[in-house]
């Protein structure tokens, strides 16, 4: 019954023993044990974030907001209720355009023009490049085409006075020259002159340095940081950013470049404004020419015929004929506009907006509506919003067709009333001069000829009120948009780098850098470590031996008092209770790896019964790397393996060494099947036959982990003792080995080899009683 339990719990032992997993509580513990490590890190980290902070420049963001108007002829437009439609306000069409336009190539180019950002000054330190913006020491001046080359970093290295030297390494230059001097190269001459002395004076081991940077560079530099946001979203204000290190230069690139979309705004409305004014004036000239010619000839027939002012008739047909002639102008006008209009769908002209009928005098409800439209769609199609990533492309390509074939129908219709009105006031002309006929021909002569300058004139007149109405309404047009707040270094905020969150990471790291290296070196750790015991579960340890340098077996006679020959004491003690106290029993000593240190410990072990006063026998059935026999100076030619083949007795096989009580059975020679000779018979029959001659036998075996000799041992033996070296004994080859060790026999526990004797706080430690320390034993532990 009680061998049962036994292998009731040795087996519950193997079930749970050594899961190759991470354990969490062994982490903490390597980590609470290691906190120093934590705190140097720690420090390091906020060291390396302070020192980050002092040497980094810092990047400031300064903006400007600006208000964009809502254009007018958006009011009740279709396009608002289609963007409605999907989700978007009904002006987020507007202010996606201007946003395109502001961060458009063309306006960077614009500002970038007005400023003389060409060339960019600054100098070097040992981690930072500090700019030069706006208080420049020097001042490069040249006429036409800057002739220093482009995108190269050029030096001006002070020398004293008005010395210097202009190098670039890059171009191989090296020109000694002075302040204000012409400097010639071949695509041009410089002249550099020193706007702040003192600056050299007080940074004689700095020197000054620039870049000519190319127009591309330039304008990509710029429009790559431009960043614009919409404040609110049913709003239409703007806010223009910029992340820089030069703050001032960016404020100056940031008002300039509100100004040139202002600029811009109002240039395209003073040319739709000349536009109309050029139509006006074409206009002009052909009715100035013939009322000139009319005035003329009219006031010689007055001088000629001496006649001032016609007769009543004459008058009442003159002002019909200009009633109608006024109307024929209309009717002129009208078809005029007609003509350039259905030029302008023929021809497509996508770079230009068409005139609303209204700019010229024609008002037209329905004609006018789609034209406006039809402009709004051009807008929308040419600005800078539409493209390929525009979702309402399509949308708004097929409501431009279809606007386009409604207006020519519209128009089509209107050319044809125009025509139609057009016969008719020539018909009614007809009657009225049918009726000027009957007048004198004097009078006649002279209605006529007044006729012509009479509508002349009225044409002229109504010619000019247009022309005087349109300049009107230049002079009175305003931008698009309003700058509210411009940008200011004032107001700049700086937005790198952030001090609370590199502290913030490197708190982090500073944790996270240790506890990762910890993890790692525990997680890719395969080897048997002190946090390990613990996960022995069930099995007993029945030992720890201190690290022995060289065989020191000899100290345990030579000095039974030291600290090994007490731990193997300690080991032999605990045995008794592992084998149940059995009459000589037999103790096998595996390891799951070579170097493990089996051999050594069967040896001191094997002496420590031996010291009992008991007879002890020390058995090599390590028949593949006998070790021990050269350790008693023994001879090789007969042991085990001569007896498992029947070619010696066991009292033939039996060797006497120098100490009492203990005898030793060598390995004998290596034969070619030692796995085989072990799993024979003749095993059996030397244990039983060890028994009766020996109080205790100990077992040298081979490492049960890598061969199948000793598996077959464990089935003869009463106790295996599995010894196990600290930082060595790979834990899945140990796990391994115990669980092959169990499957043969229950009575399995574990060695300690190499094992940490710092003193504890608990037990009795190393210098318990009155164990005394060789010289030698300290040095192995």
């Amino acid at each position: 019954m009680k061998n049962n339990n036994k292998a009731l719990e040795f087996k519950k032992a193997k079930s749970g023993f050594m899961d190759v997993g991470v354990d969490p509580g062994a982490i903490l513990k390597i980590l609470s044990k290691n906190w120093y490590f934590f705190a140097v890190s720690i420090v390091l980290a906020i060291i390396g974030a302070r020192y980050y902070i002092m040497h980094t420049m810092p990047v400031y963001r300064v903006y400007t907001s600006v208000l964009i108007y809502e254009e007018e002829s958006n009011t009740g437009n279709d396009n608002d209720e289609l963007l409605k439609g999907l989700g978007l306000p009904g002006g987020m069409r507007n202010l996606e355009n201007q946003i395109k336009i502001i961060t458009s190539r063309e306006l960077t180019e614009r500002a970038v023009r007005g400023l003389g950002f060409e060339i960019e000054y600054y100098y070097k330190t040992v981690r930072n490049q500090i700019p030069l913006y706006p208080d420049i020491p020097i001042e490069i001046k040249y006429s036409g085409k800057n002739p220093l080359p482009h995108n190269v970093e050029l030096g001006v290295h002070y020398i004293a006075n008005d010395d210097f030297k202009l190098y670039s390494e890059a171009q191989g230059l090296d020109i000694r020259a002075k302040f204000g001097e012409t400097i010639r190269f071949p695509d041009g001459d410089i002249i550099i002159i020193c706007n702040n002395k003192d600056w050299f004076k007080e940074h004689q081991d700095i020197d000054l340095n620039f870049v000519v940077h190319s127009p591309e560079r330039l304008v990509k530099y710029f429009n790559s940081r431009i960043n614009v946001d919409m404040l609110t979203r049913s709003g239409s204000i703007l806010e223009i950013s910029m992340n820089g290190v030069n703050r001032e230069q960016d404020v100056d690139f940031l008002n300039e470049l509100t100004a040139v979309f202002q600029d811009l705004s109002l240039e395209k409305k003073n040319m739709e404004a000349n536009r109309r004014i050029e139509f006006i004036e074409n206009q002009l000239v052909e009715i100035r020419d013939s009322l000139v010619i009319t005035e003329n000839r009219l006031t010689q027939f007055r001088s000629a015929h001496r006649v001032m002012d016609l007769s009543v008739q004459g008058q009442a047909i003159i002002s019909q004929v200009t009633t109608l002639e006024n109307e024929k102008a209309r009717l002129s006008l009208e078809a005029n506009y007609y003509d350039y209009l259905a030029d302008y769908l023929e021809k497509d002209k996508t770079g230009e907006l068409p005139m609303v009928p209204i700019s010229m005098g024609i008002e037209d409800p329905a004609l006018t509506s789609l034209v406006t439209e039809l402009a709004n769609l051009k807008e929308q199609l040419g600005g800078a919003g539409a493209g390929e990533k525009n979702p309402l492309q399509n949308l708004l390509n097929q409501r431009m067709r279809s606007k386009k074939e409604e207006l020519m129908e519209t128009l089509n219709g209107l050319r044809r009333a125009n025509n139609l009105a057009t016969r008719e006031n020539n018909e009614r002309l007809s009657r009225i001069n049918s009726q000027a006929s009957a007048l004198p021909v004097t009078e006649r002569q002279m209605l006529g000829i007044e006729r012509k300058f009479k509508l002349n004139d009225d044409i002229y007149t109504f010619l000019l009120q247009k022309m005087s109405e349109l300049q009107m309404q230049k002079a009175s047009n305003r931008p698009d948009n309003e700058v509210i707040d411009p940008a200011s270094v004032m107001y700049s905020q700086m937005v790198a780098p952030n001090a609370t969150m590199i502290y913030f990471i490197a708190l982090f790291l500073g944790g996270a850098v240790p506890m990762l290296y910890f993890y790692l070196v525990f997680a890719l750790n395969n080897r048997f470590r002190n946090e390990d015991i613990a996960r022995l579960g069930d099995l007993p340890v029945v030992g720890n031996i201190p690290h022995i340098k060289g065989n020191t077996f000899t100290d345990i006679f030579e000095s039974p008092d030291s600290v090994i020959a007490e731990s193997y004491r300690l080991v032999r003690s605990r045995l008794q209770f592992v084998t149940d106290e059995k009459k000589n029993p037999v103790v096998l000593v595996t390891s799951p790896m070579p170097g493990d240190g089996k051999t050594l410990t069967a040896i001191n072990l094997a002496a420590v019964y031996s010291l009992l006063g008991k007879k002890t026998v020390l058995v090599g059935f390590d028949l593949r790397n006998p070790k021990f026999a050269r350790a008693f100076d023994l001879t090789k030619e007969y042991g085990v393996s001569t007896y498992l083949i029947g070619e010696n007795k066991v009292d033939d096989i039996i060797q006497e060494t120098f100490h009492a009580n203990l005898s030793v059975i060598s390995s004998g020679p290596i034969p070619p099947n030692p796995s085989e000779l072990t799993a024979s018979v003749a095993t059996a029959k030397l244990f039983g036959e060890l028994k009766a001659r020996f109080d205790y036998i100990i077992v040298d075996s081979a490492p049960i982990g890598l061969i199948s000799d000793t598996h077959h041992l464990t089935a003869h033996v009463d106790s295996v003792l599995m010894v196990v070296r600290m930082n060595k004994t790979q834990k899945d080859m140990m796990k391994q080995a115990l669980e092959e060790c169990l499957s043969g026999n229950d009575h399995v526990s574990v060695l300690i080899n190499d094992a940490d004797m710092k003193p504890k706080r608990y037990g009795y430690g190393k210098k318990y009683g009155y164990i005394k320390e060789t010289k030698k034993s300290k040095k192995a532990i």
